[in-house]
């Protein structure tokens, strides 16, 4: 497949990328580009050649290729500063990586349990894969996979530090930036070799549709992981890379919002753990108690101190994080008690979301709730907060009499 990037569009701001940067792959005059359904197409009658779709782009079978996807993946190189790849989810994109470069050793950290399952799959097709802890000494080991922000905390690594650290073992590092897509973060720019995002989460981030997507630095690799993608089956439909298409005309706007509404209410739920302690200072009210006592911790990127912060995260961190309790049954309390929060799993949607990891992943604690913040005002999910954690402490008094 020839260059899908128009380099017009490189230097411009990503709100303007994620409207105009796969235009020149537009063949119909419909502002917005239709979905196309069908599987097969149309020979040249004479020289049973493949048809130029715009651009030189050529479509044979749908497998192989579809304008959608091309459109899709010409707005996601633009916007990732690489060279996209669309997948039929975040895990089958975890698996093409994995064919592509074919690693005996892994160094892997804190990352969502699916990849590990993912992994655990490769090995057994592969054979002999050893996988070790990220924080290691990378000797003999030729893939680092790195998730940052974390699921489910929505804590940061220091991408450059372990693109560092990989590159001098000869080792090649995946950044997982699913939590903190443009214009949150570009792993690229701290060194990264390959980015990965479900793109399920935040760019589609409408909770209707499944896809991933794989980054590379290169062309050549792409072209590669395309025809893993051909020859697997691991292609994703053309309604989810048309409403991919669709959702990244708002991901500035989206994810932006989102970022300061987690930020704000991250601070808030701090707010009342702290305030519910007793210092030589400060004795707590009897508000203060309600609020905050059952909160055991609050973890997110934005009560980190870390130096690499404002380099890596220019334009705010995640807008997931985690809440932490003292019992199990009191997280699950909360997570049903609160009403703008929807119990349910998933991350990245403009609906706010709670989510008992531990039901999921059972390596998650089952004391902490993760938090996904959608497209609500702060003023009202602040609100849903204080009324779930002042029922909690009421529940929990009660039970004492």
């Amino acid at each position: 497949m020839v260059e899908i990037k128009n380099p017009l569009y490189a230097t411009m701001s990503l709100s303007t990328q994620t409207l105009h940067a796969s235009k020149h792959l537009h063949e119909t005059p419909e502002v917005t580009p239709a979905i196309g359904v069908t599987t097969t197409f149309l020979y040249k009658k004479d020289s049973m050649e493949a048809n130029n779709y715009g651009a030189s782009q050529r479509y044979v079978y749908s497998r192989e290729g579809r304008p959608n996807t091309t459109q899709v993946e010409s707005t996601l190189s633009t916007v990732m500063e690489g060279h996209a790849v669309v997948f039929g989810s975040g895990l089958t994109a975890a698996l093409a990586i994995l064919l592509h470069y074919k690693p005996k050793k892994v160094a892997i950290g804190e990352s969502y349990f699916g990849i590990r399952r993912v992994l655990a799959q490769y090995s057994a097709v592969a054979g002999n894969v050893q996988v070790v802890g990220i924080e290691c000494g990378f000797e003999g080991v030729d893939l680092v996979w790195l998730e940052s922000p974390i699921n489910p905390t929505g804590e940061i690594k220091d991408i450059s530090c372990y693109a560092l650290r990989a590159h001098a073992a000869g080792a090649k590092l995946v950044v997982d930036a699913t939590l903190a897509p443009p214009p949150l973060s570009y792993p690229f720019r701290q060194g990264a070799d390959v980015v990965i995002h479900s793109a399920s989460k935040y760019l589609g981030g409408h909770e209707d549709l499944l896809a991933g997507v794989v980054v590379s630095r290169g062309a050549a690799m792409a072209e590669d992981l395309r025809r893993t993608r051909s020859a697997l089956g691991l292609g994703a439909g053309s309604l989810e890379t048309w409403l991919l298409q669709r959702s990244l005309a708002t991901l500035s706007v989206r994810v932006v919002q989102q970022a300061k509404t987690a930020a704000r209410l991250v601070a808030l739920l701090e707010s009342f753990r702290r305030c519910a302690v007793s210092t030589a200072c400060h004795v707590p009210s009897a508000a203060d108690l309600a609020l905050g006592r059952r909160l055991a911790a609050v973890r997110h990127a934005s009560l980190q101190q870390v130096p690499c912060a404002e380099a890596q995260h220019p334009n705010g961190f995640g807008a997931v994080f985690s809440v932490y309790f003292a019992s199990k049954t009191q997280a699950l309390f909360v997570a049903k008690q609160l009403r703008l929060h929807s119990f349910a799993t998933s991350l990245g949607g403009v609906h706010s979301l709670v989510d008992w990891r531990h039901a999921m992943d059972a390596t998650s604690e089952p004391t902490m709730l993760r938090v996904s913040i959608g497209l609500e005002s702060f003023d009202d999910l602040a609100a849903d907060w204080r009324q779930a954690l002042t029922a909690l402490d009421a529940h929990e008094c009660a039970s004492k009499l």
